[in-house]
């Protein structure tokens, strides 16, 4: 009688860590790069099987090159919540493209025997800040003109101007657009302004770079 009740133990202890599981998803949205630092949520959702005794979850981030972030570490020890978020830092200086996250980890069902496990990944796309870029023209007289490149930032509020940002001049000749050299344009309060003696269409460019996009004003003819 003593060997059939412990048979029955053993079978009981064999069979409970069947309904003790971790499974779940990341989330999250796509990054745009501006130019200060800003906290990027990823969330995490956890379906945590209730013969769980201690889980922990880890969650990194991976650039497109595969280098990987620094781990973020979730566990029921401490936050026993089996959602929630953690985050990432974008400083402007990312490389752009797809980021994955990697999300895995262990549960136990009994202490000190850890069972692992792994979410599916996530994607996101990392992005420059787009750019707006507008030129105008005004007749100075004696065959000179002069030309007001404007350009404008993505921020999280809109657009807005942008500071520093270098600006090509081009003039469209024999059907090409070519530099204008000698020129070293760089916006102060979202404009570049210069004066020019010849006559044609010109059109101001702002070349990506840094954390922004690339754009170009329409032509204007002189």
């Amino acid at each position: 009688m003593l060997i059939a009740a412990s048979a029955v133990a053993a079978s009981v202890a064999l069979a409970s860590p069947a309904s003790a599981n971790v499974t779940g998803s990341t989330a999250t949205d796509d990054v745009v790069l501006y130019d200060h630092c800003q906290p990027h949520d990823i969330a995490y959702d956890l379906a945590v099987g209730p013969g769980t005794a201690l889980w922990r979850l880890e969650v990194q981030i991976a650039d497109p090159q595969g280098f990987l972030s620094q781990g973020t570490v979730v566990n029921s020890a401490t936050n026993p919540a089996t959602s929630g978020i953690v985050q990432v830092s974008f400083c402007g200086s990312e490389p752009t493209g797809t980021y994955t996250v990697r999300a895995s980890g262990f549960y136990e069902v009994l202490p000190a025997v850890q069972i692992p496990f792994t979410l599916p990944e996530t994607t996101f796309e990392v992005r420059p800040a787009a750019t707006r870029t507008t030129l105008t023209q005004r007749d100075l007289g004696h065959g000179r003109h002069r030309l007001v490149a404007r350009v404008r930032e993505q921020a999280e509020s809109g657009y807005q101007r942008a500071n520093g940002v270098p600006v090509r001049l081009e003039k469209r000749v024999h059907g090409q657009w070519q530099r204008v050299r000698g020129l070293s344009l760089t916006t102060v309060h979202g404009a570049a302004v210069v004066t020019v003696r010849s006559h044609g269409s010109f059109r101001a460019v702002v070349p990506s770079g840094g954390n922004h996009a690339a754009s170009a004003s329409a032509p204007v003819r002189v």
